[in-house]
């Protein structure tokens, strides 16, 4: 019987990446459209919830709510993928959702805000990157395994190379490619 519930349970966790994400990008477009001033190809993202901004509470308690879900998503990673590799990718997801409480706890305007921003973006590509790889060594995961390794290697030379307008044009690019990850992830179940 409890085996029977923690199975129910982790097979409604397997979604808390997803839930992370929406509400994430619910919270973008909420704060967006509250703040009429923001242009994607002049701010930063994490502009929204800066210091002394009308309705900062709605981007920073909202990134606040993703983060926890993904920090939950997180440790199901721990739990349901096993390997080596698998356990450092899920680790490094771990360190990069935890950088995403921080943006919320640490808005635009204090002084670790900058480098929690970075950290979140750059933790999260790490742990694709080691998860494509580890996928890579198991033939039933290969084409994952690919397709990770080179969502997160193109992300970072696209991140690195290309003149983008502003930071936010960047960061909505590495929220997309983290979103066709996490659906991924979903829609072929790589447990094991």
């Amino acid at each position: 019987m409890a085996k029977g519930f923690s199975e129910s349970i982790l097979k409604f966790v397997r979604f808390f990446g997803i839930f992370a994400l929406l509400i994430g990008w619910v919270t973008i477009a909420i704060s967006i459209t509250l703040n009429p001033w923001f242009s994607i190809t002049k701010n930063a993202l994490s502009d929204l919830g800066a210091l002394g901004i009308r309705y900062n509470f709605v981007f920073n308690y909202g990134l606040g709510l993703a983060s926890i879900f993904a920090i939950i998503y997180s440790f199901y990673l721990l739990a349901r993928l096993s390997g080596r590799l698998t356990a450092l990718a899920s680790s490094f997801f771990l360190l990069g959702v935890t950088r995403l409480l921080l943006i919320a706890l640490f808005p635009e305007g204090t002084y670790p805000h900058l480098f929690v921003s970075i950290e979140f973006f750059v933790l999260t590509g790490i742990s694709i990157l080691i998860l494509g790889i580890a996928f890579l060594v198991r033939p039933e995961k290969r084409g994952l395994g690919i397709t990770f390794t080179a969502m997160s290697l193109i992300g970072f030379l696209m991140a690195a190379l290309i003149p983008w307008p502003s930071v936010g044009a960047l960061e909505v690019f590495a929220i997309c490619l983290i979103t066709v990850w996490a659906i991924l992830m979903v829609i072929y179940q790589p447990e094991g």
